[in-house]
Formats: structure tokens, C-alpha cells, sequence
């Protein structure tokens, strides 16, 4: 066991020890003063005048760190990196969902933007324009699509503290459509249902051989007239080469079940017609027949490339693809006609809206560039890139530390370790 003598002599030792340190200490600082690391923080709040000050000083700050609850605009984003390409290492932490967003216009006389928003699933996507809020749902499967009418200024969608913004999207320029079936019920509704919400429409509706009904004018199908084509029955085999050919350069196609039946569009369609599946309800009361009740040709076998859009039970009832630079959308619904006249009293606008929206989604329609729009449409992608990923550390390197040690503080623990030793030494008898 260490006699009482031996245990002091140890802890003399160490106050000896400490002392030499902290004059080392002392020395490096009087010699490296103004080289120390300078080490700063700022959080989303301060963020801004936190750049204007450490900017407007005579040396950028060594390390610099922004503790994050939002997403910094573009110009503190772009700021920050210049600081750290001017010297500063510069880093971020903070718990930002990854966001991003689309804006893309609805190729209709309705006009409107379709908002995609790509968030962690389960999160509340908010979407919003200039003027405030419009919609908010739940992310699912990636992300939320919202069809906004009309919006003011640029487009946000927000999740938590992280806020995607595009401007929005260049008009659109619609050409005519071209209706081809037989004189019938469908065709002359389609032609109703689309021109009552402001499309341009052609038609040919032959009546018997060598004898047509036509509306407009039938110039040759290609991009340059046509938005797009809608086939509906075999009246349309002697058009079936050029429309391959239009659908090969852009341009849109809806095959009806009928006509996707017509081996001429075997290259084209998405899927082989099936067989016939009744709708759930037969009834002539209005309101009884809807989308669902009706007739249906599933798109069965479908194409490597193809995808359902929609589906009735197991079955699908709209698939869609591409073909070259085209769009081909493929409905399996027979008759759409009864819906209107057999449904309720919104049966008219919802087969009006459900016929726009076909188009829609194939229509070519080119758009009006605008020039110059500035987009934060991807914030927290943006943010890793300019800075990295982030970091979870909050405490200044040792350096840096070390080097904001005062020497008053320095000075006083050296003179404490020294008497302290010196006290001790005396109090055993030893000099």
C-alpha cells in the first residue's frame, strides 16, 4: 500500500505536469492568436442576417454550420455555398423531408395545372399559390397529384419545414380534333360532349357506303392540325395507316373498344379487346346507368410497355402507352352515350368532363416557352448539393476550441497548479 508521502508526491506530479501544459498552451496562443479557427452558427430564422454579417467582416468565419428547421431560400442557399467555395467549411443539419414538384398544364380549353408533388409516404402534402392555400392531401405511393383550375403567381407544395416552388407552366397551343365512327348515338355526342367544353372538333360519320356526314373541314391527319384523333368504330379503317403515321410523329390517339379490335392497329393499341363484361346495373330510370353500369371490353394482354389507368373490378378498363413519339389510350367502355342520357342529372357534365379528360391525357400540344422563370422545384436535392449531405455534430473542432480558450483563464489555472504544488511541497518540509 502507497504511504501518505508517495500519493503526494504523485499529485505534486500532476500539478507539475498540468503546468508545463498550460504554459505550452499560453505560448501557442500568444504565437497563433490570429490563426484560430473561428467557428459559427446560425438556425433558419437568423439565417439572413447571419450571411449579411459574416459577409460584410474582414475575414469569412473558418468553420461554418446552419442548424435547419426550413428550407433556406435559393439566394441564402447559393450564399452559403459561395462562402464555402470563398474558404469556410460549411455544413448543415436538421430534419427536412425530401420534396419536390411539378407543375405541368392541362392540354384543354378548361385550362388548369396538374401539381405533382413527390414527398415520404403517410406526409400531408400542402399546395398552395401566390394568393394562399388550395388543397392538402396525404402522400401515397411517393408522392400526391393535385388538378388545380387555376392558380396566381408560382405553385409550393410543403411537407413539415421543406418547401418546393415552380413557376407556373408555358400555355399550351391546341389544335382541332378529329372524331371518326358511324352515324350513331356515340359519335354524335362524343362530337357534343367535347365541343360543349370548347374543343374544335371534325368529324366524319359515313351513313352508308360512299356516302359520310362530315363536320369541318378534313385536312390530312398530322400534328399540324390535329390535337388528336378519336377513333370509335371500323368507320375508321381507311384512315388506319395515317393515323399510325400521326401517332408515330407526336400526335394523340383514343381507340374506342371497337376499333382496337381492328387488327390495321394491332402495332398501336395498348391491349386486345376481351370479352364482352356486362355492367352491374340494367335499368331505363335516369340516374341508373353511370361510367360503371356500362358495357365493357376489358384490355386484356397487354403490352410489356403498356399501363392501366383504371380498372373495374379485376378487369382493365383503360390502358395506355406509347408508341414512338405519340400517345395511344385505349377505353374499353361500350356505348358511353347511355351514361349521358341515362344517368342522373350530372350524368351531362361528368361524360362531358370524363371525354376532356381522355383527351387531354394523349393530346399533342405544344407549348408556348416562356423565358427565364426561376424554380426552387427540388429545395432539400438542391441543398445536398451545394453543401452535402447532413451533419449531425454541433461542437467546434479542437482546434477551434482550443484556440478560444482566453489566456486570463490560462493564467489563472497555471498560477492555482503552481502554488498549489509549491503549498504542498512546503507543507512536508521539502523545498
Amino acid at each position: 500500500m502507497r504511504s501518505r508521502a508517495e500519493i503526494r508526491g504523485t499529485f505534486e506530479g500532476i500539478l507539475r505536469a498540468a503546468s508545463i501544459v498550460l504554459l505550452a498552451w499560453m505560448l501557442w496562443l500568444s504565437l497563433d492568436r490570429g490563426r484560430s479557427e473561428r467557428f459559427v452558427t446560425a438556425h433558419s430564422a437568423s439565417l439572413g442576417a447571419a450571411l449579411r454579417e459574416w459577409s460584410s467582416e474582414g475575414k469569412a468565419p473558418d468553420r461554418i454550420r446552419a442548424q435547419l428547421d426550413s428550407t433556406p431560400s435559393p439566394r441564402q442557399r447559393d450564399w452559403l455555398a459561395a462562402l464555402g467555395a470563398a474558404g469556410s467549411r460549411t455544413t448543415w443539419s436538421g430534419d427536412l423531408p425530401a420534396i419536390g414538384i411539378s407543375v405541368q398544364p392541362v392540354a384543354s380549353p378548361r385550362g388548369g395545372v396538374i401539381v405533382l408533388a413527390a414527398a415520404p409516404r403517410g406526409a400531408a402534402v400542402r399546395v398552395a399559390d401566390d394568393v394562399g392555400p388550395m388543397d392538402t392531401m396525404e402522400a401515397s405511393g411517393g408522392g400526391a397529384r393535385f388538378v388545380v383550375p387555376s392558380a396566381n403567381g408560382s405553385i409550393s407544395a410543403r411537407v413539415g419545414g421543406a418547401t418546393a416552388r415552380a413557376s407556373l407552366p408555358d400555355n399550351v397551343v391546341l389544335r382541332r380534333v378529329l372524331v371518326l365512327g358511324s352515324a350513331g348515338w356515340e359519335s354524335k355526342f362524343v362530337v357534343a360532349a367535347l365541343e360543349e367544353d370548347g374543343w374544335k372538333v371534325d368529324a366524319e360519320m359515313p351513313v352508308a357506303p360512299g356516302v359520310s356526314v362530315r363536320q369541318g373541314s378534313i385536312g390530312p391527319i398530322d400534328t399540324a392540325r390535329y390535337s388528336a384523333v378519336i377513333a370509335l368504330d371500323a368507320a375508321v379503317a381507311p384512315y388506319a395507316m395515317e393515323i399510325a403515321r400521326y401517332v408515330s410523329s407526336g400526335g394523340g390517339l383514343i381507340l374506342s373498344a371497337s376499333a382496337a379490335s381492328m387488327e390495321a392497329f394491332g402495332s398501336i393499341r395498348a391491349g386486345v379487346p376481351g370479352r364482352v363484361d356486362a355492367g352491374a346495373i340494367v335499368a331505363s330510370e335516369p340516374g341508373a346507368t353511370t361510367l360503371r353500369s356500362l358495357a365493357l371490353l376489358p384490355v386484356v394482354s397487354l403490352k410489356a410497355d403498356a399501363i392501366a389507368l383504371d380498372r373495374r373490378g379485376g378487369l382493365v378498363s383503360a390502358a395506355a402507352r406509347r408508341h414512338v413519339a405519340g400517345r395511344v389510350l385505349q377505353q374499353g367502355y361500350v356505348d358511353t352515350w347511355r351514361w349521358r342520357m341515362g344517368g342522373g342529372d350530372a350524368s351531362l357534365a361528368e361524360h362531358r368532363a370524363w371525354w376532356t379528360r381522355s383527351v387531354a391525357s394523349v393530346a399533342y400540344a405544344p407549348r408556348m416557352r416562356a423565358a427565364g422563370r426561376a424554380e426552387d422545384d427540388a429545395p432539400v436535392a438542391r441543398l445536398v448539393a451545394a453543401l452535402g449531405p447532413p451533419s449531425q455534430g454541433v461542437a467546434p473542432g479542437l482546434v477551434s476550441a482550443a484556440g478560444s480558450v482566453s489566456l486570463s483563464l490560462l493564467f489563472v489555472l497555471l498560477s492555482f497548479c503552481l502554488l498549489t504544488e509549491w503549498a504542498s511541497r512546503r507543507l512536508r518540509g521539502s523545498r
